[in-house]
């Protein structure tokens, strides 16, 4: 039986769950990650809609090393989560982590 070769793609795989290193202070982490222009691009876009990765083409304006490196950062400071649909990884807000920031945001101007 002859078996096509199978060619790896070039992604950030977020379904293997390993420690993300999030450090005891989530805020900073946060606050770091998305004073990163493409991280932000990527989070505007993620928030309207789920991508399936490979991005061999780009996504959302980026070419596919700075959306890969936004990914690894957001993957880094919680902001995204990923499942797997067939071959691809689709990634999508963790609406969380937003949560925990805009909640720290609101407490430093209520308080």
């Amino acid at each position: 039986m002859d078996e096509k070769p199978v060619n790896p793609n070039k992604h950030i795989c977020l379904t293997k769950r390993a420690p993300m290193g999030i450090s005891d202070d989530p805020e900073y982490d946060i606050l770091q990650a998305l004073a990163d222009k493409d991280v932000l691009t990527m989070a505007r876009g993620l928030s309207k809609k789920p991508k399936a990765m490979p991005f061999t083409d780009g996504v959302f304006g980026l070419d596919e090393a700075s959306a890969n490196a936004a990914v690894r950062k957001m993957k880094g400071a919680g902001l995204i989560s990923s499942r797997r649909e067939g071959d691809f990884h689709v990634y999508y807000l963790n609406a969380g982590r937003f949560r925990e920031l805009a909640k720290f945001l609101n407490g430093l101007v209520d308080e």
